[in-house]
């Protein structure tokens, strides 16, 4: 069961941000401007925090078995 948590809650947070940056660069393309420096760095902070949620993921798992 907590495989399936993590497993929703990883692709959900994935598809939430490849939406926000889908909009942000369609915006950016119609009004010829450069893509948003705040959604960069909420790229980069968000892929940080996934890769430490399962990295202590695996690191739980691997102490269970």
């Amino acid at each position: 069961m907590k495989d399936r948590v993590v497993l929703i809650l990883v692709i959900g947070i994935l598809l939430m941000l490849f939406s926000i940056i889908a909009i942000d660069y369609s915006v950016a393309v119609k009004e010829s401007r450069p893509l948003d420096v705040s959604i960069t760095n909420l790229l980069q902070i968000t892929i940080t925090g996934l890769i430490g949620l399962l990295g202590a993921y695996i690191g739980v798992n691997k102490k269970d078995e």
